[in-house]
């Protein structure tokens, strides 16, 4: 009599010991899920990248070729958004590197990290320090270097600065999109950590 009960428990241990690791696995799976959504989420940076400089190296010649610009600030504008480009590109290569249906969770959030880091880097450090020379650069030639007779340059200056505070939201918003996604997937990973 006992062994049988000895042996239905452990019948019934084997049972649940399976279902527990298949629980595990879904669980994992889920994850993984969750995390190639989220570097989809933090892809759209690199993309909104792509279509932000193809729109200045196809856009800037032509305003220097009405006189909108002079010829150097054209050719900063455009090596600066190559630089921005490169610099995107360098930031998210470890990230399109991973594979997140393989990888362990440790590479994953090291990744993840450094990503973030980066990107609260550029944003607190390397933007504002090529933006606002460019803006300030960019509000001479338009306004002052190349104003209209009868205009005050000071009223040629606020859509210049307008544009700016859009798009520099629009960049903010792209910034934190990235970094949450980001932020999201350590703590995914964290709380799969912290329940084992």
């Amino acid at each position: 009599m006992e062994e049988m009960n000895f042996e239905e428990l452990r019948n019934q241990y084997a049972i649940l010991k399976d279902q527990l690791n298949k629980q595990e696995i879904v669980n994992d799976c889920l994850i993984r899920e969750t995390m190639r959504f989220r570097k989809k989420e933090i892809n759209t940076t690199k993309k909104t990248a792509y279509i932000a400089v193809a729109a200045v190296l196809l856009i800037y010649p032509y305003l220097y070729i009405n006189h909108i610009w002079s010829l150097a600030f054209i050719i900063v504008t455009c090596l600066m958004m190559l630089f921005c480009l490169v610099a995107t590109l360098y930031i998210h290569r470890p990230v399109d590197r991973l594979n997140f249906m393989r990888d362990d969770f440790s590479t994953v959030a090291r990744v993840m990290a450094k990503f973030k880091k980066q990107y609260d880097n550029w944003l607190h450090y390397v933007a504002p320090a090529l933006i606002i020379p460019w803006l300030s650069w960019a509000c001479y030639e338009y306004a002052f270097k190349n104003s209209i007779e009868g205009v005050s340059p000071l009223l040629l200056i606020i859509p210049l600065i307008v544009g700016a505070v859009i798009g520099g939201f629009a960049g903010y918003r792209l910034h934190c999109k990235a970094v949450n996604a980001a932020q999201d997937i350590i703590d995914e990973i964290e709380n799969v950590e912290m329940g084992e």
